[in-house]
Order: C-alpha cells, then structure tokens, then sequence
C-alpha cells in the first residue's frame, strides 16, 4: 500500500481540539489572551458535547475550516498551520506559561 492509499488514524475530538489549539489558534492569536481564553473554552465545550466524535487530523481541520464559528479568520487561514518562526516567542502563551526562554 502506498502511502497515498494508507488511511489515516482517527483521533479523539478530545485530543484534535488540543492539538488544533496549540498549533492554530495559539500561533496565530498569541496577542490575546481574551480571544485564546474563550476559543480554548469554545473547543472544550465542543469536546464535552461530542465525546464519541472521531476524526483524521486532515477532517478536523476542514471541518473546522467549514463549519466552527469561533473563529474570526476566512476558510484559507483557518486551514493555514503557521510556523512558530510566525510566533515572537516572548509573546507566546505556551512558552509564557512553562517559563521557556529562547
């Protein structure tokens, strides 16, 4: 099997809207904590009310692309993964938090 025909492994909603946060919204709204505040809240509540849900991290990245609401960026930036080179990070609230200097 090629790796174009292998199927991906389907995740947890628990572990997408995780990993969704930490390397999209964190990234690219590093500036706001008031933003990251309510979007980290948002993608917990979806997680709770959906904790059979499963998905490749592909799906989930277009379902989030199409259809949450929580976020202000069109459809393009929203499935645009920024580098953390994009990121100051002085300014980065994961590095903030576990006193990582760079």
């Amino acid at each position: 099997m090629t790796e174009d025909m292998e199927e991906k492994k389907e995740y947890s909603i628990q572990h997408l809207v995780n990993w969704y946060f930490g390397n999209y919204c964190v990234k690219k709204c590093h500036e706001n904590d008031e933003i990251l505040k309510d979007h980290w809240d948002k993608l917990q509540e979806f997680a709770k009310k959906n904790p059979d849900m499963k998905m490749t991290h592909k799906e989930f990245i277009e379902f989030f692309a199409r259809h949450m609401t929580i976020c202000i960026f069109d459809y393009k930036e929203r499935k645009r993964m920024p580098s953390w080179k994009e990121v100051s990070r002085e300014e980065c609230i994961i590095c903030k938090k576990f006193g990582i200097k760079w």
